[in-house]
């Protein structure tokens, strides 16, 4: 799950602008809140899940008045597949900044390919 309109100040400095990954709006980066894996259909076609989260679950907190634009992607998962190194050595369990602002999807996609499904919802913070 990823929120694509971080304004680009909460991040960095002007120094780093060319290394953001682009958001929905001028000036907006990207932010994980959520990413698991190794899920299956189980009864009643219900996601089990069989492991720990990759990045654990933050809730949408917008602190600005814009619409948070928030998506969840939905991937497969093929057999054999390695998590990129930040997510083996558990950069994104971590709550912070650092850790989860300006994330992409890139290695995933170049690993795994297109998502299979996705939806999303907005929030902001009037």
């Amino acid at each position: 799950m990823l929120d694509l309109n971080i304004p680009d100040s909460d991040v960095t400095t002007s120094a780093y602008y060319s290394t953001l990954v682009p958001g929905l709006a001028i000036n907006t980066t990207t932010r994980l809140h959520w990413w698991g894996g190794n899920y299956t259909i189980g009864k009643h076609g219900l996601f089990v899940n069989s492991s720990d989260a990759i990045a654990e679950y933050t809730a949408p907190r917008p602190r600005d008045s814009t619409n948070h634009t928030y998506i969840l992607y939905l991937f497969e998962q093929l057999r054999g597949y390695v998590l990129p190194e930040e997510a083996l050595d558990g950069t994104y369990y971590s709550q912070t900044a650092e850790a989860r602002f300006n994330f992409t999807l890139a290695p995933i996609v170049k690993e795994v390919g297109e998502p299979v499904a996705a939806t999303y919802f907005l929030s902001n913070n009037p």
